[in-house]
């Protein structure tokens, strides 16, 4: 690698990263002081604006980005319509009090304001860095702890010096890149990545091979989408009961923050796929070792670490699905964010709920990553194992808790899961020793993985 390339691409990704945290923690600090400032009133419409908008419009600001020609612009529009929020909020504080058109205006230019600068720095990310995990981690991984310092500690020597600092970072970046080039271009692919590269996706360009192509690209997108919308309701769900002091607020968005930042060295490492049904597995068990209501602080952690370690790999695979997109690709895994949020602090959860989610988890993890060590590549049979994982596991365990567990129920049902799952395996693979081979080894060692979880003393 060039030097002076590498250099670049360290000092760019490095200012972002930078922005990034300032961003989202001016936007917590200015709602949390709105929210002092104005009492209860009007915060619920307050906070689901600025959320809209700074999440679920991503996919519309990042749409635009990809379609700029450069993309300095929408840094620098970012820029300003956070310090335009700031000016009105030290306006409304200074003379006319906040009212719920102030409040809604600050909040629509700061939703907007983070929307664009989100996107922007995905897309900016991937032109200097190329589509690389690493980079893509580093640079997601500053936002939590930005949003937690803005939270715990907003004041408005807070808000003046984030804002003083974005707009000298920004001016820095934008005079000594101008306009950013690809400076490390890379396939979008490689051996070890455990997905396909752009190659094996040409196909002829009749009119069914283009649909073929489109609907192979939209189904797997949409498993991403439906993961990260997962990885958003379990995140949130593994500390759900825990004491969260101040203290244990900065260790947890410490660890999810060097989750997400070595999430991509991991995968880069080793291999996309199988550092995936690693990390899920992690996380489901460290939530079958939650006791109750109350959950441990340690698996806390370490689940939310391993979760969250799946993030650049996530935004790695969807820029790979959408090349020259990636502004899209990182909107589109921002705005099913919100959904599953929303369903993890809204549901209550039982310990019942909690342990057939992990067992679930834990089941096409472990059975996932059998397949792996017996040599299983095929996509068809790996995705197929996830949804007969599903359709056999969640009914097994509602039956077994809600009618209660005995030897006799939990080895009547084991063997009609080794029965589905063979003829499952078997449309697959064509061969019946092959499909009861997978299907005996699967179950046998994820029951054994779910049992020697439960061993663990809490």
């Amino acid at each position: 690698m060039n030097k002076k390339t590498g250099c670049t691409k360290y000092f760019s990704v490095g200012i972002a990263t930078a922005l990034h945290l300032l961003v989202d923690g001016l936007c917590a600090c200015s709602l949390y002081q709105m929210a002092d400032a104005s009492g209860t009133s009007n915060l619920l419409a307050l906070f689901l604006t600025y959320n809209i908008l700074a999440f679920m419009s991503q996919p519309l600001t990042g749409w635009w980005v990809d379609r700029l020609n450069q993309k300095q612009p929408a840094l620098l529009i970012a820029i300003g319509l956070l310090t335009t929020a700031v000016i009105l909020q030290l306006a409304a504080t200074a003379w006319w009090g906040f009212n719920f058109l102030s409040m809604l205006t600050i909040a629509v230019l700061l939703g907007l304001g983070n929307s664009l600068f989100h996107v922007w720095g995905g897309k900016t990310t991937v032109l200097v860095a190329g589509n690389d995990m690493r980079f893509l981690g580093v640079f997601v991984s500053s936002g939590v702890m930005g949003l937690t310092l803005g939270v715990l500690y907003a004041s408005w020597w807070m808000l003046a010096g984030m804002l003083l600092l974005i707009n000298l970072l920004g001016i820095l970046y934008l005079s000594r890149f101008p306009q950013p080039q690809s400076l490390t271009p890379q396939p979008l692919a490689t051996a070890s990545s455990g997905f396909p590269a752009e190659s094996s996706l040409s196909l002829p360009s009749s009119p069914f091979f283009t649909l073929h192509s489109s609907l192979f690209t939209l189904f797997f997108l949409l498993l991403i989408l439906l993961f990260v919308m997962l990885r958003a309701f379990v995140g949130e769900a593994i500390s759900a009961g825990l004491e969260k002091p101040s203290e244990v607020l900065l260790l947890m968005a410490a660890t999810a923050m060097i989750g997400k930042a070595g999430g991509g060295w991991v995968a880069r490492a080793w291999n996309i796929r199988q550092a995936l049904v690693l990390c899920v597995g992690i996380t489901a068990a460290c939530m079958m070792l939650r006791t109750g209501n109350a959950p441990q602080l340690l698996p806390v952690l370490l689940g939310i670490f391993a979760i969250n370690c799946t993030m650049p790999m996530t935004l790695c695979l969807a820029n790979r699905l959408l090349p020259r997109c990636e502004g899209l690709a990182f909107g589109l895994l921002a705005a099913v964010l919100i959904p599953g949020y929303l369903l993890a602090t809204n549901l209550h959860l039982t310990p019942n709920h909690h342990f057939m989610l992990s067992a679930l988890l834990l089941t096409i993890a472990v059975e996932l990553g059998m397949l792996m060590l017996m040599g299983e590549k095929r996509k068809k049979v790996l995705v197929g194992a996830i949804f007969v994982n599903i359709l056999t596991n969640v009914p097994l365990n509602i039956y077994l808790l809600t009618n209660g567990i005995s030897t006799e129920a939990v080895i009547v049902g084991e063997v009609l899961v080794l029965i589905v799952e063979a003829l499952w395996y078997f449309w697959f693979v064509r061969k019946w020793s092959q499909a009861c081979i997978y299907s005996l080894l699967c179950n046998a060692t994820s029951f054994l993985a779910g049992i020697l979880i439960q061993l663990i003393p809490s």
